[in-house]
């Protein structure tokens, strides 16, 4: 459907409604991957789902939203350039809560995990460092794109905090993210995390760290939400620069991720009754996109753009 008149008589031009059908079906992809909150990690079943999502869902998404987009109608449709970004942000959003539970595995457990195991483990881990760069990465560019004028939105804000808490706790641990060699995600093909672990570093992920405490605590003078994700991570931060001795390493570990993974719980329950229904899917019991798991009937939802700054993309 193009309402758009610069490109009503063109078939080839993106649907105007493209990124909300695509952050729905998005939404049908991880509900049918039967994610779980649990502790138990599966990495043999992380993995299939990372394959499953990379041929059935990135293999499948229009030429104007993929991952390395077709830019040429950007200049006769001024939306799509901030529809791409929220659509990315919330793609790469999910691939942080299918590899998160990696950070809660027991390195006395994981010693006896056969070694291959090991192996595509420690690749999860920088997996999901990956795509948190990337979540952060798009945040950034959304808020460059629609300047200063909306700094309540919270597609900024919670995707912002989110993606820093699990950097957090991978840089919790001074050896992250090692030399071991990773195992590769999806056999003989390309996937979207592929660039950012093979050129990840710790240096890197800190950056990236104090830049979202930087965006959030700027967002803070007219926002609560940002002031309290801003203080949470600065309050964790001075953590992981400033690591113990060697033989307190794990116990740092475990004592950095506990609280942090708690905090973000804590926080996110505590603001999604500030954020007056956007990206809700009515009909649901979740929050869409923050909340990756308990979608039900999804397919009498209609969309709610309650409080979305730009109701006109």
């Amino acid at each position: 459907m193009h309402l758009a008149p610069e490109v009503e008589n063109s078939a080839d031009a993106p649907d105007v409604f493209g990124e909300r059908i695509l952050q729905v079906k998005l939404v049908d992809f991880w509900k049918r991957q039967c994610l779980t909150t649990r502790p138990e990690y599966d990495v043999l079943a992380a993995q299939e789902r990372y394959d499953k999502f990379c041929t059935e869902f990135l293999l499948t998404m229009p030429p104007a939203f993929s991952l390395e987009p077709d830019t040429r109608w950007d200049s006769r449709l001024p939306k799509l350039g901030l529809q791409r970004q929220i659509l990315h942000i919330a793609i790469f959003d999910s691939l942080c809560y299918n590899f998160r539970p990696a950070l809660l595995q027991d390195c006395t457990q994981v010693e006896l995990l056969p070694g291959y195991k090991q192996v595509l483990l420690s690749s999860h881990k920088k997996a999901l460092a990956s795509a948190a760069l990337k979540v952060l990465e798009r945040a950034s560019t959304l808020h460059n794109m629609i300047g200063e004028s909306h700094n309540r939105y919270p597609g900024i804000i919670i995707p912002t905090f989110e993606a820093a808490v699990p950097l957090l706790c991978l840089c919790a641990d001074p050896g992250f993210p090692g030399e071991t060699m990773d195992a590769c995600l999806t056999a003989g093909r390309p996937h979207p995390l592929l660039t950012g672990m093979a050129n990840l570093t710790r240096n890197e992920c800190i950056q990236a760290i104090k830049d979202a405490v930087e965006r959030l605590q700027a967002l803070a003078e007219l926002s609560k939400m940002a002031e309290s994700g801003a203080q949470a991570l600065a309050s964790l931060i001075a953590r992981i620069e400033f690591p113990s001795t060697q033989g307190q390493h794990q116990s740092n570990i475990i004592g950095t991720i506990d609280p942090t993974i708690q905090l973000i719980e804590a926080w996110k329950e505590e603001q999604m009754g500030n954020i007056g229904g956007a990206f809700t899917v009515r009909g649901t019991n979740s929050t869409f996109p923050v909340n990756w798991g308990g979608m039900e009937d999804l397919g009498e939802s209609s969309w709610d753009k309650g409080s979305l700054p730009f109701s006109d993309i």
